[in-house]
């Protein structure tokens, strides 16, 4: 006999089996979910073959934004005429409009993720006026109880309208494959030079402008050490151009994209991590780092005072900040081998309360409760 699995329906802005983003971790949460939800997964676009899973994909076929959104109306209807209860939109605002007007109109539950600080950004009149108008009317879910209160301050959103869902990572998994790292002896880095590590967009939101600052610091404090830059973006070039400038290309690295998969050895080859971010909500790269029980420096925005260990909180520097950074930085490189061992350890442990089980059965909750 079947167990009863309540319905829902999941929307994505994208599904690409072969990504190189965090949406990898996204496809994780619901393959694991899909044992105690019959999901319906819909992607406003999809890139390359749609591989068989535990949940059913549906990829939309128009990319004309009118179509599009009528499209999913009418998917999104089909769901709900055939007993779906729960819509759960990530970041989509169009999305969330439809859940909303299909779902929060009749009875159903529609669920709009958006976990960062949107408010520093603004859109245009309309898409401002769309996005305010779903988190009013959706039931938002964002990642710390911190941002939950933000959000409910700046939007005038209602305490009991949120729910707060942790990013999660297999813990177990990426340790594993962080500690079998070849990357020192790939780019013939001694084993005893300092390695930081930074991954992301290259982006101005994610702090990437500062990277040549950073580096130039580090390595006039600490010839030997190496910068390996991970990612892709519209501050390539300049960081680029910005590290010749400076002289310091040999010791700071631009690797590009970084495929998700092998993510694990850059962190396990690396004596610290960085995050310069002026922009964040729940941070996958930082349980990247602490499941590799690599310590980080990371600037002090959005969610990442609350998932940081309070050893590591001195470790949190001002956005926009280069020359706290590098100081931070530098600082823990300085420390021994030993000391950055123990924060490690801490790390580790600390990581576990973020694992995809906990999060997985978190996850399910939101539809069973």
């Amino acid at each position: 006999m079947t167990s009863y699995r309540p319905r829902a329906v999941f929307i994505l802005p994208e599904y690409d089996a072969a990504t190189g983003s965090h949406f990898s971790y996204i496809y994780a949460l619901l393959g694991d979910a899909a044992s105690a939800l019959d999901l319906l997964v819909i992607a406003e676009r999809a890139r390359g073959a749609i591989p068989e899973a535990a949940y059913r994909i549906r990829a939309q076929r128009f990319a004309f934004g009118p179509l599009r959104l009528l499209e999913l109306f009418v998917l999104l209807l089909a769901a709900r005429i055939s007993g779906v209860r729960h819509a759960y939109v990530h970041y989509s605002i169009y999305g969330g409009l439809a859940a909303w007007l299909v779902f929060g109109c009749t009875g159903g539950r529609a669920y709009y993720w958006n976990c960062g600080m949107p408010w520093l950004y603004r859109r245009n009149r309309f898409a401002e006026a769309a996005f305010r108008f779903v988190l009013r009317h959706a039931i938002l879910v964002t990642g710390t109880p911190g941002l939950a209160v933000t959000y409910a301050r700046i939007y005038g959103l209602r305490p009991d309208r949120i729910r707060v869902l942790p990013n999660g990572i297999d813990v177990d998994l990426f340790g594993a494959a962080a500690r079998d790292s070849d990357i020192r002896q790939n780019f013939g880095i001694a084993a005893n030079a300092p390695v930081v590590f930074f991954a992301h967009r290259l982006s101005r939101r994610k702090g990437a402008d500062l990277l040549p600052d950073i580096a130039a610091r580090i390595l006039a404090r600490m010839p030997r050490a190496m910068v390996l830059i991970a990612g892709d973006g519209p501050e390539r070039e300049a960081i680029r151009a910005d590290m010749e400038r400076r002289g310091i290309a040999s010791g700071a690295r631009l690797l590009g994209s970084v495929p998700q998969r092998d993510i694990a050895a850059y962190f396990g080859a690396a004596d610290a991590f960085l995050m310069p971010s002026e922009e964040e909500g729940f941070p996958h790269v930082l349980l990247e780092a602490m499941a590799a029980r690599t310590p980080y420096v990371a600037t002090d925005v959005g969610g990442v005072r609350e998932i940081t260990p309070p050893a590591l909180t001195p470790y949190l520097a001002p956005s926009g900040n280069s020359e706290r950074i590098a100081e931070a930085l530098i600082d823990l490189l300085e420390r021994s081998a030993n000391e950055r061992r123990a924060i490690g350890e801490i790390e580790a442990a600390w990581v576990r309360r973020y694992d995809r089980v906990i999060v997985r059965d978190q996850f399910i909750a939101l539809f069973t409760k």
